[in-house]
């Protein structure tokens, strides 16, 4: 009975802590959601035929800045990178200076 007792104030404990930390402010959207909106706003899908998906490679830096490592799509690389490079995120949910890539789907 009292190893039944500390298991679930344990896992009551886990429960509050793990909620303490939860974002209470729906205004703030996350990486993902900012890069996607950056690139809708780019207009990019107007030099696309079909669709394609593009893997982009970035980190960010300490200003909290996307900074593109590479894509692979010759075509499109230009027009990824300034749509992206030196972009501020306002989401912290990314670490900075660990390396992540994005798998994008433009489609016409």
């Amino acid at each position: 009975m009292r190893i039944t007792k500390s298991l679930l104030f344990s896992i009551l404990f886990l429960f509050v802590i793990g909620s303490a930390t939860a974002n209470t402010d729906p205004t703030l959207k996350s990486a993902r959601t900012e890069i996607k909106e950056m690139i809708m706003n780019a207009e990019l899908t107007a030099k696309v035929i079909s669709e394609i998906t593009i893997n982009v490679t970035f980190h960010v830096n300490a200003k909290n800045q996307i900074v593109v490592i590479s894509t692979d799509n010759e075509s499109l690389d230009k027009s990824l990178k300034s749509a992206l490079n030196y972009k501020a995120l306002k989401s912290t949910d990314m670490r900075i200076g660990q390396t992540y890539t994005l798998p994008i789907k433009l489609t016409k």
